[in-house]
């Protein structure tokens, strides 16, 4: 499918008029998600100020429960391995959290409330809008992926690491926007949409947590995992960057291909027609509210779900990194 020139007009307005309006959010998340990295590396620095420090954690962290929550234990002896390895998870999913909350705000929540009937109605192309929007969340996941590289280089830390660390979240929010690309286009509601990019992240986290834990061929599967396999500041690996972004371009394309076969305002898939009379449920305001958000909830709870079974299955480890840890317990502490 090939997009012309036509169905772009008006692109470059909606993107400052999408930048006006949500200016402040994106303000929040860049430094929100970059002081969360500033506040790791300076904790690190102050928990291990030496490298005997830094050599006594990174033998300690070989339980199956801490590769579990943060990732593979790559360049642990480094204050930037270190960083990368206690955030590099986190600081991910916020940025895919992030990435999906915006893009969905700026589609499909549009087409819902009915706004972008009346802005289709003025000199705008057809696929305008999502580009708009994949425009300015591309530029917002540029933007942290800098921020995030720059704080790391005026902390001391390396340079080539902290491009690569920087990078990688900016390419999994490029993954991520396109996964949303595609969930924007099967359901006509915002919430359900978010809900299902949800999903994808919480199977992302789940396929990591289990490749990790095993031989780490898994992890190739979860964009959080080939994001990883970067390993920023313990060998700086480009290549696997290089392959997120020809992921993110092809579910980019695929969710331009969907958009083409769909009215505005409408799903891939179609609701089904309600009964002719409401039941009990819907009669007050509570009931009216969970039957509206039932969609978003069923997504979000699946993907906490996921999440919890990857949790719970090295629970029982948690006492072996604990005992006789203390460099754990002060990092928790």
């Amino acid at each position: 499918m090939a997009i012309t020139t036509t169905e772009l007009t008006g692109a470059a307005k909606l993107v400052r008029a999408i930048l006006r309006r949500d200016r402040v959010r994106i303000v929040v998340w860049t430094l929100s998600i970059a002081g969360l990295v500033v506040l790791t590396a300076a904790s690190v620095k102050g928990l291990f100020p030496t490298q005997a420090d830094l050599d006594r954690a990174a033998a300690a962290e070989d339980s199956a429960a801490a590769i579990v929550l943060n990732g593979p234990p790559y360049g642990l002896d480094t204050v930037g391995g270190q960083v990368a390895y206690q955030v590099g998870v986190w600081g991910m999913v916020a940025v895919a959290l992030m990435t999906l909350l915006m893009y969905t705000r700026n589609t499909r929540a549009e087409e819902e409330s009915g706004r972008l009937e009346l802005v289709r109605a003025t000199v705008v192309g057809r696929h305008a809008p999502a580009t708009a929007a994949l425009v300015v969340v591309g530029g917002i996941n540029l933007l942290v992926g800098v921020v995030v590289a720059l704080a790391n280089i005026a902390y001391g830390l390396p340079v080539a690491g902290s491009l690569v660390f920087g990078a990688g979240f900016t390419v999994l929010g490029l993954i991520f926007a396109g996964v949303t690309a595609i969930t924007t286009q099967v359901t006509d509601n915002a919430r359900v949409a978010n809900g299902l990019a949800g999903i994808v992240l919480g199977l992302a986290f789940a396929l990591r947590a289990i490749g990790d834990v095993g031989d780490g061929s898994l992890s190739w599967l979860s964009p959080i995992g080939l994001v990883q396999k970067s390993r920023p500041y313990a060998g700086d690996v480009w290549w696997p960057l290089a392959i997120g972004l020809v992921v993110a371009g092809v579910l980019t394309v695929v969710g331009a291909i969907l958009a083409s076969h769909r009215d505005v305002g409408a799903g891939l898939t179609q609701p089904r027609p309600g009964p002719a009379g409401a039941g009990r449920l819907l009669a007050g305001p509570l009931g009216l509210a969970l039957r509206l958000q039932r969609g978003s909830l069923i997504a979000w709870a699946t993907g906490l779900f996921l999440t919890g079974v990857a949790y719970g299955s090295i629970i029982d480890q948690l006492d072996d990194l604990l005992e006789g840890n203390d460099a754990a317990k002060d990092l928790i502490a």
